[in-house]
Protein backbone atom coordinates (compact mmCIF):
# COMPACT_ATOMS: atom_id res chain seq x y z
CA UNK A 1 0.00 0.00 0.00
CA UNK A 2 2.78 2.44 0.93
CA UNK A 3 4.48 1.69 -2.40
CA UNK A 4 1.46 2.76 -4.47
CA UNK A 5 2.45 5.74 -6.67
CA UNK A 6 -1.06 7.16 -6.44
CA UNK A 7 -0.96 7.00 -2.64
CA UNK A 8 2.36 8.79 -2.73
CA UNK A 9 0.79 11.37 -5.02
CA UNK A 10 -2.06 11.83 -2.55
CA UNK A 11 0.46 12.26 0.26
CA UNK A 12 2.30 14.90 -1.74
CA UNK A 13 -0.99 16.67 -2.49
CA UNK A 14 -1.90 16.64 1.22
CA UNK A 15 1.45 18.11 2.18
CA UNK A 16 1.09 20.93 -0.33
CA UNK A 17 -2.46 21.70 0.75
CA UNK A 18 -1.53 21.90 4.42
CA UNK A 19 1.59 23.92 3.69
CA UNK A 20 -0.24 26.67 1.83
CA UNK A 21 -2.84 26.82 4.62
CA UNK A 22 -0.20 27.59 7.22
CA UNK A 23 1.99 29.86 5.09
CA UNK A 24 -0.77 32.40 4.56
CA UNK A 25 -1.94 32.43 8.17
CA UNK A 26 1.56 32.25 9.62
CA UNK A 27 2.98 35.12 7.59
CA UNK A 28 0.27 37.48 8.84
CA UNK A 29 1.19 36.69 12.45
CA UNK A 30 4.95 36.61 11.87
CA UNK A 31 4.81 40.09 10.35
CA UNK A 32 2.83 41.37 13.33
CA UNK A 33 -0.53 41.81 11.63
CA UNK A 34 -3.98 41.00 13.11
CA UNK A 35 -5.54 37.76 11.94
CA UNK A 36 -9.27 38.52 12.28
CA UNK A 37 -11.53 41.56 12.27
CA UNK A 38 -13.99 40.29 14.86
CA UNK A 39 -15.14 43.02 17.28
CA UNK A 40 -13.39 42.94 20.65
CA UNK A 41 -16.81 42.69 22.30
CA UNK A 42 -17.21 39.13 20.99
CA UNK A 43 -15.44 36.18 22.66
CA UNK A 44 -13.55 35.38 19.44
CA UNK A 45 -12.47 38.97 18.90
CA UNK A 46 -11.46 39.39 22.55
CA UNK A 47 -9.38 36.19 22.46
CA UNK A 48 -7.49 37.05 19.29
CA UNK A 49 -7.02 40.67 20.32
CA UNK A 50 -5.42 39.52 23.57
CA UNK A 51 -3.06 37.19 21.70
CA UNK A 52 -2.27 39.91 19.16
CA UNK A 53 -1.37 42.36 21.93
CA UNK A 54 1.25 39.98 23.32
CA UNK A 55 3.45 40.94 20.36
CA UNK A 56 6.33 38.48 20.61
CA UNK A 57 4.16 35.44 21.33
CA UNK A 58 1.90 36.32 18.40
CA UNK A 59 4.90 36.47 16.06
CA UNK A 60 6.30 33.26 17.54
CA UNK A 61 3.11 31.39 16.60
CA UNK A 62 3.36 32.74 13.06
CA UNK A 63 7.02 31.77 12.70
CA UNK A 64 6.23 28.22 13.88
CA UNK A 65 3.40 27.94 11.38
CA UNK A 66 5.58 29.12 8.51
CA UNK A 67 8.41 26.80 9.59
CA UNK A 68 6.08 23.79 9.67
CA UNK A 69 4.70 24.69 6.23
CA UNK A 70 8.13 25.12 4.64
CA UNK A 71 9.33 21.82 6.10
CA UNK A 72 6.35 20.07 4.53
CA UNK A 73 7.50 21.35 1.13
CA UNK A 74 11.05 20.07 1.52
CA UNK A 75 12.21 16.65 0.29
CA UNK A 76 13.55 13.76 2.37
CA UNK A 77 13.22 14.16 6.15
CA UNK A 78 11.79 17.69 6.05
CA UNK A 79 8.13 16.63 5.72
CA UNK A 80 8.48 14.26 8.67
CA UNK A 81 9.72 17.04 10.94
CA UNK A 82 7.15 19.41 9.46
CA UNK A 83 4.26 17.05 10.18
CA UNK A 84 5.40 16.52 13.77
CA UNK A 85 5.66 20.30 14.22
CA UNK A 86 2.36 20.89 12.43
CA UNK A 87 0.45 18.44 14.66
CA UNK A 88 0.48 20.27 18.05
CA UNK A 89 -0.17 23.61 16.34
CA UNK A 90 -3.24 22.48 14.42
CA UNK A 91 -4.50 20.48 17.42
CA UNK A 92 -4.37 23.65 19.49
CA UNK A 93 -6.13 25.63 16.75
CA UNK A 94 -8.82 22.96 16.45
CA UNK A 95 -9.51 23.07 20.20
CA UNK A 96 -9.72 26.87 20.04
CA UNK A 97 -12.23 26.84 17.17
CA UNK A 98 -14.40 24.31 19.00
CA UNK A 99 -14.17 26.05 22.37
CA UNK A 100 -14.97 29.52 21.02
CA UNK A 101 -17.80 28.32 18.79
CA UNK A 102 -16.42 29.28 15.37
CA UNK A 103 -19.14 28.73 12.78
CA UNK A 104 -17.85 26.17 10.31
CA UNK A 105 -14.18 26.83 11.02
CA UNK A 106 -13.97 23.85 13.34
CA UNK A 107 -14.77 21.60 10.37
CA UNK A 108 -11.87 23.03 8.36
CA UNK A 109 -9.42 22.77 11.24
CA UNK A 110 -10.72 19.28 11.99
CA UNK A 111 -10.00 18.16 8.44
CA UNK A 112 -6.53 19.70 8.67
CA UNK A 113 -5.97 17.79 11.90
CA UNK A 114 -7.00 14.52 10.24
CA UNK A 115 -4.75 15.29 7.28
CA UNK A 116 -1.67 15.88 9.42
CA UNK A 117 -2.44 12.75 11.45
CA UNK A 118 -2.37 10.87 8.16
CA UNK A 119 1.04 12.37 7.36
CA UNK A 120 2.36 11.44 10.80
CA UNK A 121 1.15 7.86 10.29
CA UNK A 122 2.68 7.81 6.80
CA UNK A 123 6.11 8.69 8.22
CA UNK A 124 5.77 6.32 11.19
CA UNK A 125 8.72 4.15 10.04
CA UNK A 126 10.96 7.22 10.16
CA UNK A 127 10.19 8.39 13.69
CA UNK A 128 9.05 5.26 15.56
CA UNK A 129 12.64 4.66 16.72
CA UNK A 130 12.22 7.71 18.99
CA UNK A 131 9.50 5.89 20.96
CA UNK A 132 10.45 2.24 20.54
CA UNK A 133 13.95 0.81 20.66
CA UNK A 134 14.59 -1.44 17.63
CA UNK A 135 15.20 -5.09 18.35
CA UNK A 136 18.77 -6.32 17.80
CA UNK A 137 19.48 -7.06 14.16
CA UNK A 138 16.21 -5.60 12.92
CA UNK A 139 16.15 -3.23 9.97
CA UNK A 140 13.75 -0.31 10.18
CA UNK A 141 12.12 0.22 6.77
CA UNK A 142 11.79 3.84 5.74
CA UNK A 143 8.55 5.29 4.46
CA UNK A 144 8.08 5.16 0.71
CA UNK A 145 9.54 8.24 -1.01
CA UNK A 146 7.05 10.91 -1.94
CA UNK A 147 7.61 12.97 -5.12
CA UNK A 148 8.22 16.61 -4.29
CA UNK A 149 6.79 17.99 -7.54
CA UNK A 150 3.09 17.28 -6.75
CA UNK A 151 3.61 18.88 -3.33
CA UNK A 152 5.04 22.05 -4.81
CA UNK A 153 2.48 22.15 -7.63
CA UNK A 154 -0.36 21.82 -5.12
CA UNK A 155 0.98 24.61 -2.95
CA UNK A 156 1.50 26.97 -5.90
CA UNK A 157 -1.83 26.05 -7.45
CA UNK A 158 -3.87 26.63 -4.30
CA UNK A 159 -2.04 29.92 -3.71
CA UNK A 160 -2.67 31.02 -7.28
CA UNK A 161 -6.32 30.00 -7.23
CA UNK A 162 -6.95 31.68 -3.89
CA UNK A 163 -5.13 34.84 -4.94
CA UNK A 164 -6.96 34.99 -8.24
CA UNK A 165 -10.38 34.52 -6.66
CA UNK A 166 -9.59 37.13 -4.01
CA UNK A 167 -8.40 39.57 -6.67
CA UNK A 168 -11.51 39.08 -8.79
CA UNK A 169 -13.84 39.54 -5.81
CA UNK A 170 -12.14 42.44 -4.02
CA UNK A 171 -10.53 44.02 -7.10
CA UNK A 172 -7.59 44.91 -4.88
CA UNK A 173 -5.15 42.18 -5.85
CA UNK A 174 -3.99 41.23 -9.30
CA UNK A 175 -5.11 37.73 -10.35
CA UNK A 176 -2.15 35.39 -9.98
CA UNK A 177 -2.28 33.90 -13.45
CA UNK A 178 1.40 32.77 -13.49
CA UNK A 179 0.79 30.50 -10.51
CA UNK A 180 -2.34 29.15 -12.16
CA UNK A 181 -0.25 28.39 -15.24
CA UNK A 182 2.25 26.50 -13.08
CA UNK A 183 -0.64 24.56 -11.58
CA UNK A 184 -2.02 23.69 -15.02
CA UNK A 185 1.38 22.55 -16.26
CA UNK A 186 1.81 20.53 -13.10
CA UNK A 187 -1.42 18.67 -13.77
CA UNK A 188 0.08 17.57 -17.07
CA UNK A 189 3.46 16.60 -15.61
CA UNK A 190 2.42 14.84 -12.39
CA UNK A 191 0.67 11.79 -13.92
CA UNK A 192 3.77 10.74 -15.93
CA UNK A 193 5.87 11.06 -12.77
CA UNK A 194 3.46 8.84 -10.86
CA UNK A 195 3.42 6.28 -13.67
CA UNK A 196 7.23 6.22 -13.68
CA UNK A 197 7.27 5.67 -9.93
CA UNK A 198 4.79 2.84 -10.38
CA UNK A 199 7.04 1.27 -13.02
CA UNK A 200 10.03 1.41 -10.68
CA UNK A 201 8.20 -0.21 -7.77
CA UNK A 202 6.26 -2.69 -9.91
Amino acid sequence: MAASPWLRGFTAFTRGLLAIGFIRAGLVKALGGPFTDYPVETPIGYFFDAMYRTGGYWRFIGVCQVAAALLLLMPRSGPTVGALLFLPIILNIFVITVSLGFQGTWAVTGLMLLAVLYLVCWDYPRWKGVLFAPSPGSVQPAAAPVPWMPTLVTALGIQGLFGTMTGLVTRRLQPQYPLLLVFALGLLLVPPVLRRLGARTG
